[in-house]
């Protein structure tokens, strides 16, 4: 029996079986949809159908030619030479080979994919296949491994809230520790992270490896890393020694990737988010039940058990050094803005001032809101929906120390008639409440650009012509000066001797036009 016999094969039993289910059990289509794991359309039109109209219907479908039938050769040719081709570079290869392409989504092209591999017995094959030792246990107290993980949890509301965490785990032992927060990890956060790791697992390990995480490095440099000024900071302040995988390696540190998984498939799963505080009370609760009770697979020993019998003896000493709430801050760039989720954000001008520049952020509801390092709100921001938006206050980009109601005196004693000058500023007021600070500072420059007496005829040629702007204001003193100069006749500098700079100052005879015109009458 070939395939396609097969095929139609199977879809007759499923067909005989939805008929038996119904005309002969009477249960509903929406239980047989259930039972069978089909659609509820499905069975319904399967039940419309007569016998002959199923055979002659599932004839049609099964023989029916796939779209991407013409590209068969060429596609089994490639996965032959090259079983490690993913379907969206052989998407690629065929629009290059094939410019008449059809467009296709990405998802027809992965399917007929996976059918040719499995016609043809082609599976993929990542080269090259890496090969792997068994590895001796890792000596007491020696090492640990630090990964992240996030998971999304239904609050109570019916809303979904985001947390992350930090699972540091003892190498020797499978002793671990978890921590949740409810925003990313910085570095000031996973240093605080590790500190309550530490002090629960009453010592510190002597090596701890982790990722090439931006969290604790920010240049992987040919292998002479390059940590956070932070965490070189805080790991020179302890005796550890931190060990970096390398890129793309993940295996290096599999004992902590497997915790990560069993934090998530264990005790995040359905877990109801109520706080953060209960989150992290609730975890610990769980380590001393379950995480850290149960008997490892691998070592076939309980981790807390040969924590306290050999373990817990061979770490270092530990001592807090009292990093609670430590706030590392975030960089504020040179734009004076900053990055946060994927979206920028404005701060104040003057904010930024070096690269050690920060400010600390926290999302209130709807809001960002940003302080100084010293807890002063600078900056509120509502948050956008998606990423990649820039959210600036025109405020920001401002110099609003000095009050609206200041500059509106300032510009005012600039004009000689005050009253006016009131209409005029009254006038602009109305019309453009959200940019008055930016009209009367554009009055002002041009005031003091090009002098009193140009203010005052602008003022008068806008209200006699009730042009309430600055601009207006603006369009009228620019040509006016431009006129007033095309008057001034411009002065020769001749060269040469004095003869020629005696007739450079000669001014030709002139006629009157009416000695031109009695010629031409006459």
């Amino acid at each position: 029996m070939n395939a396609k016999d097969y095929k139609i094969v199977c879809r007759i039993i499923m067909y005989d079986k939805i008929q038996s289910l119904r005309n002969e059990e009477h249960k509903s289509i929406q239980w047989i949809a259930d039972h069978l794991g089909v659609n509820f359309r499905t069975v319904k039109k399967y039940l419309e159908m007569t016998r002959d109209e199923f055979e002659t219907f599932s004839n049609k479908v099964v023989n029916k030619p796939h779209l991407l039938a013409l590209y068969k050769s060429f596609i089994v040719e490639r996965l032959t030479k090259y079983p490690d081709t993913p379907a969206a570079q052989m998407h690629d290869w065929l629009k290059e080979h094939y410019p008449d392409f059809p467009k296709v989504s990405p998802k027809t092209v992965y399917n007929y994919v996976m059918k040719l591999r499995s016609d043809y017995n082609l599976p993929k094959v990542s080269e090259p296949n890496r090969q792997y030792r068994a590895l001796p246990l890792t000596p007491p107290g020696e090492y640990a491994q630090v990964d992240f993980g996030h998971k999304k949890l239904r609050c109570g509301n019916g809303t979904l809230q985001t947390v992350h965490f930090m699972a540091m785990l003892l190498c020797h032992s499978r002793y671990k520790f978890i921590w949740f927060q409810d925003v990313p990890f910085t570095s000031a956060s996973a240093i605080e992270a590790h500190e309550r790791a530490f002090e629960f697992f009453h010592g510190i390990p002597k090596h701890i490896v982790y990722d090439q995480d931006a969290v604790f490095l920010y240049d992987e440099n040919i292998g002479d890393y390059k940590m956070t000024d932070l965490f070189s900071s805080y790991v020179k302040s302890r005796p550890f020694t931190a060990v970096f995988c390398r890129p793309a390696d993940p295996e290096s540190k599999g004992k902590v990737e497997n915790c990560v998984k069993y934090v998530k498939q264990n005790f995040l799963l359905n877990r109801q988010y109520s706080s953060l505080e209960n989150l992290n009370t609730e975890a610990v609760q769980w380590l001393n039940r379950t995480g850290n009770m149960m008997e490892h697979g691998t070592i076939c020993r309980v981790p807390y058990e040969v924590w306290s019998t050999d373990e817990c003896k061979e770490l270092l000493p530990y001592m807090r050094i009292g990093t609670h709430n430590v706030e590392e801050g975030h960089k504020v760039l040179k734009t004076n803005s900053i990055k946060y989720r994927g979206n920028a954000y404005s701060v104040p001008l003057g904010t930024y001032k070096d690269n050690s520049s920060r400010v600390i952020v926290k999302e209130q509801g709807a809001n960002l809101v940003i302080t100084s390092m010293d807890g002063t709100v600078i900056a509120q921001h509502l948050i956008p929906a998606g990423s990649g938006n820039v959210v600036i206050n025109r405020n920001h980009y401002r110099n609003v120390s000095t009050s609206i109601s200041r500059l509106t005196e300032c510009v005012m004693e600039i004009f000689q008639d005050r009253e006016m000058a009131s209409v005029f500023i009254a006038e602009i007021r109305s019309r453009y409440p959200r940019y008055m600070r930016d009209q009367l500072a554009t009055i002002q420059e041009l005031s003091l650009k090009y002098g009193k007496e140009s203010a005052d005829a602008a003022l008068e040629f806008c209200l006699r012509n009730r042009l309430y702007s600055a601009n207006e204001f603006k369009s009228f003193i620019t040509i006016a000066k431009r006129d007033e100069t095309a008057d001034i006749k411009p002065e020769i500098k001749p060269l040469g001797d004095e003869s020629a700079n005696l007739l450079s100052k000669v001014e030709p005879g002139k006629s009157s036009i009416d000695e031109y015109e009695h010629i031409w009458i006459g």
